[in-house]
């Protein structure tokens, strides 16, 4: 009687402790899975190249007689051959916004 008591008592508490352990698997594999998703997204996010986040921006070409706009979508410190009144001159694109919403094209020669 007391072997059988004791057998009893201890494939219950291993029915139970494995139980848990199944339930708490089963509880961390969804958690674990969100956070290898949200990390991947966030690396692919940090990893995207710049020229995906590329805007058109216009330019006011500064000390010219000519037109003196440029669009593009190149980015700050980019130099650029305009040509005016049929000569050739070279302006390099800056972040400086002006006040009318343009940017600054600083001239180079």
């Amino acid at each position: 009687m007391l072997p059988e008591l004791f057998t009893e008592i201890l494939s219950g508490a291993l029915i139970t402790t494995c139980s848990t352990a199944l339930l708490a698997g089963a509880a961390t594999v969804p958690r674990r899975l969100l956070n290898r998703w949200t990390a991947a997204g966030q690396d692919l996010a940090s990893a995207a190249p710049l020229e995906c986040a590329r805007t058109l921006r216009r330019y006011t070409l500064l000390r010219t007689c000519g037109p003196g706009q440029y669009d593009t979508t190149r980015p700050s410190g980019t130099v650029i051959t305009h040509h005016i009144d049929g000569r050739t001159q070279r302006f390099e694109l800056t972040d400086v916004p002006l006040g009318d919403g343009t940017y600054a094209a600083e001239p180079i020669d």
